[in-house]
């Protein structure tokens, strides 16, 4: 998704790979999201975009914005999203996963809380999948970290979102 797309130089932001660093110093991720791509999307370019990365650790964030947009209903995009990640399950089965739950900020609250739990309760039932909470990171709740379409990060609110993927991912970057 687009939250990922914007997180490097053509929006001013560091990229993702020079944000999250292994231990060691190095390099170690390696950032897919695309623009304005909802699961349909995900599911669709699976093959020639993850798989043959061969990847240890997954960051999944299966959002809701682009697929309602499109006209998909909440259980159409989830249902969508948990394709993806039982098909990366398949092909990796000691892959481990980090689940993205929603930006509350955003518009449809209601609706974002709701999906968050199907989200937190698929988590906790696949082994290796950790639910990450997005709307939970108090951090996040600031007013002045979002773009003028106040739906994306700024600089700072890059920053702070790279601080929340290096608490949640510590484990992972302290193996590189």
């Amino acid at each position: 998704p687009s939250n990922f797309t914007r997180w490097g130089p053509k929006y001013g932001n560091p990229t993702l790979k020079e944000e999250i660093l292994g231990k060691s110093g190095k390099q170690c991720c390696i950032n897919r999201g695309f623009g304005s791509s909802c699961t349909e999307h995900h599911l669709y370019y699976y093959s020639r975009m993850v798989k043959p990365l061969e990847p240890k650790v997954l960051v999944y964030a299966p959002g809701l914005g682009n697929g309602t947009s499109f006209g998909y209903t909440p259980e159409e995009v989830w249902e969508l999203g948990q394709r993806v990640i039982l098909y990366a399950k398949s092909d990796f089965p000691d892959l481990k996963i980090y689940l993205c739950g929603l930006n509350l900020f955003k518009d449809k609250r209601e609706t974002s809380a709701e999906y968050d739990s199907w989200l937190r309760a698929f988590a906790a039932e696949v082994p290796d999948c950790t639910y990450v909470d997005i709307s939970g990171y108090e951090p996040l709740h600031r007013t002045d970290i979002f773009a003028e379409d106040n739906k994306h990060f700024n600089h700072e609110g890059y920053r702070i979102y790279g601080e929340l993927f290096k608490e949640v991912l510590k484990e992972e970057l302290d193996q590189f």
